[in-house]
């Protein structure tokens, strides 16, 4: 009874969390909505109505209606066919569709949070127990990036992160379970996970990376040679995995098809802003997002420390076995280690620039890092996880509500502290320029 209890308490507690999370929207609002999140809002609106692209006309009228309120639609592109288009991928505008038509777009992220909350809590319990599984739940939740990005109405980047997340810790959890369920169970989940995996990248495109680290695990499990014990699992897994991959895929290359007239034609290949990656960018955004990271993501440095001491020293192997922290770690490379070479945060401004615009990208790649901070954490005594813990999900709110109350004044920015929100200069950041889908710097 006492153990039962226990566990209760601990599902009661991720329970009051995710409850507290959707209230702080309610008792603080969230506004923080760049000028390019009013294009993601109108594609909504566009795509409900069946547009998914817009005449000149319609453009002008919109973008005209965009700039009256301090936004522009800058993620809009110009086509050869002198029609307009979404530039980045489309997965969030379907998912959101349903929402829209409620007229609670909000209620999207808070459902995906939900799902993390609960992916995270059943990893962690099968990796250890309650009580870890309700910290890492926790951890996740409440940290800064991920609580503020989840309140936000039309918050693309934690959707992605939201799919990623889900289906990357369900095909971890089959790979920890993969001897004792059955084979329509086993089917069921690594369904569920390539559907999460997949629709991530229907969501955002630089999911792919982190992708294609699971479908290279896959393939090893699957051609391990202690699998031919089950053959009934190896026969029928792939088929479960691969349909839950190309469903997004396929929904992906459609929609390119009629948008843009070819497959593997996208939105990126039409804009000049930006976006591109190279190695060149690696040394700017060492100076200029790795602290943007700490900020944004405390958890990074206790979770790399025990990833890399795991790999060298064995820690945790009682919990990973090599080839999962190994792909946990191709995982942290897949996403935090491509946007060291992202072209926009490499010439970005920081000099009054809320700091979450950088540090958000990297929000794909916080699960990794939860699962094994969690568990370091809990290597460590009571006394000292709670002092680690506590100020980790005060620093959450406090950051979620800095953010939130300082709209549409950039918040306290810690990589310039000298410079206050009033200083912004415009001038500084790139200039869209909405007449040709163009950026002037």
């Amino acid at each position: 009874m006492y153990n039962n209890n226990r566990i209760w308490l601990y599902r009661g507690i991720v329970a009051f969390g995710l409850v507290l999370a959707f209230l702080l929207t309610l008792v603080i609002p969230q506004h923080m909505k760049e000028k390019g999140d009013w294009s993601l809002q109108q594609a909504v609106q566009n795509f409900a109505d069946g547009q998914m692209t817009l005449d000149q006309i319609t453009f002008d009228l919109q973008n005209a209606e965009a700039q009256t309120n301090g936004a522009d639609l800058s993620r809009y592109v110009q086509l050869e066919n002198q029609r307009w288009a979404y530039t980045e991928a489309p997965g969030y505008i379907f998912y959101l569709l349903p929402f829209y038509y409620i007229h609670a777009p909000t209620l999207g992220n808070q459902l995906l949070a939900v799902g993390m909350a609960v992916v995270t809590f059943l990893l962690l319990k099968r990796l250890k127990d309650e009580r870890v599984a309700c910290l890492g739940a926790l951890m996740w939740l409440f940290s800064p990036v991920a609580l503020a990005m989840s309140s936000r109405a039309y918050s693309g980047i934690f959707a992605a992160a939201a799919f990623l997340g889900m289906g990357g810790g369900l095909y971890i959890y089959y790979c920890l379970r993969r001897g004792e369920l059955s084979c329509r169970v086993a089917w069921g989940l690594l369904f569920l996970a390539g559907l999460g995996l997949g629709w991530s990248v229907f969501a955002n495109y630089s999911n792919i990376w982190a992708v294609t680290v699971f479908l290279l695990h896959f393939v090893y499990i699957q051609l391990r040679p202690r699998l031919n014990e089950r053959r009934s699992d190896v026969a029928w897994s792939p088929l479960g995995f691969c349909l839950g991959l190309l469903l997004p895929f396929i929904g992906l290359l459609v929609y390119q098809n009629a948008v843009f007239g070819a497959p593997f034609r996208f939105g990126f290949q039409y804009t000049e802003l930006p976006v591109g990656f190279g190695w060149q960018f690696i040394q700017a955004n060492v100076e200029q997002v790795v602290v943007a990271w700490l900020v944004g993501f405390p958890l990074i440095i206790p979770g790399i420390a025990a990833l890399i001491w795991s790999l060298c020293k064995g820690f945790h192997r009682r919990m990973f076995s090599v080839d999962l922290l190994l792909l946990l770690a191709g995982w942290v490379l897949a996403v935090f280690g491509i946007y060291l070479t992202y072209e926009w945060t490499a010439m970005a401004d920081m000099g009054g620039m809320p700091f979450i615009m950088l540090a958000c990208y990297a929000l794909p790649g916080l699960l990794p890092i939860t699962l094994l901070s969690a568990q370091w954490l809990d290597q460590l005594p009571r006394r000292v996880w709670l002092c680690v813990v506590i100020p980790l999900f005060i620093w959450g709110v406090v950051f979620f509500a800095q953010s939130a109350l300082a709209y549409p004044e950039a918040p306290f920015n810690p990589l310039n502290p000298w410079r206050t929100p009033n200083q912004l200069s415009q001038s500084s950041l790139p200039e869209i320029n909405t007449a040709n889908g163009g950026i002037n710097v």
